[in-house]
């Protein structure tokens, strides 16, 4: 089961992405959207109850990642540096999910997922958002 802070930073990060964050047109938002997506959609994920499920949800957790690397790239300006710290925290984030939680997943072992989710990729997801001014009401 979830702990409560995690239900709780989902629920703050997901009514981020409901109520502020299509209001923001620039790139950070865009970011700040993309990030939204892919941590639900992992998370998700983690909480499937079969492989298909799994399987569907890891299909957007690709898509809503792919997004974020083209939101990234297309960064220019000012914005251009704020991607880049964000790119290299944002990298090891991708790394842990696709050696790390991906595989614990896909052996069974739903409870290392959620340890790892729940531990240094929180930490991650806290630092991308603070980098990007990710912002909720």
């Amino acid at each position: 089961m979830a702990s409560r802070r995690t239900i709780a930073l989902i629920i703050m990060f997901g009514f981020g992405a409901v109520v502020a964050l299509p209001a923001r047109a620039d790139s950070a938002g865009e970011a700040c959207t993309a990030l939204v997506n892919v941590r639900s959609a992992l998370y998700s994920m983690i909480n499937a109850k079969g492989k298909s499920e799994r399987d569907a949800l890891d299909a957007k957790v690709q898509a809503s990642s792919k997004k974020l690397d083209s939101v990234l790239a297309a960064m220019s300006g000012n914005d251009a540096k704020r991607a880049g710290e964000f790119k290299a925290v944002w990298e090891q984030f991708k790394a842990t999910r696709e050696n790390e939680i991906i595989p614990a997943l896909q052996k069974g072992n739903v409870q290392d997922a959620k340890k790892i989710a729940d531990g240094i990729q929180l930490q991650r997801l806290s630092q991308m958002w603070k980098i990007m001014s990710c912002k909720t009401r």
